[in-house]
């Protein structure tokens, strides 16, 4: 069984991930410092990479994934 996610901690991970599609300019493979990220926490950057929209480097690092630009891509339109 899946487990509940709050709606805050979702809207963070898309927070989070929109950051980092800025930070790289909507690139793949292009890293950014999740302290850097004002207000991310650890179940939100959890919950993105669950979701696909970010690959993680231990517990520093975020890169946008093909899933994330899409998402972000698609908020923009």
């Amino acid at each position: 069984m899946a487990s509940k996610v709050r709606q805050s901690t979702r809207e963070l991970a898309r927070h989070i991930t929109r950051a980092v599609y800025e930070a790289s300019d909507g690139q793949l493979r292009r890293w950014r410092m999740l302290s850097s990220i004002p207000g991310a926490t650890a179940d939100a950057v959890l919950y993105a990479e669950e979701q696909g929209w970010l690959e993680l480097e231990g517990a520093h690092s975020a890169c946008l994934t093909e899933e994330g630009k899409r998402l972000i891509a698609k908020e923009a339109n």
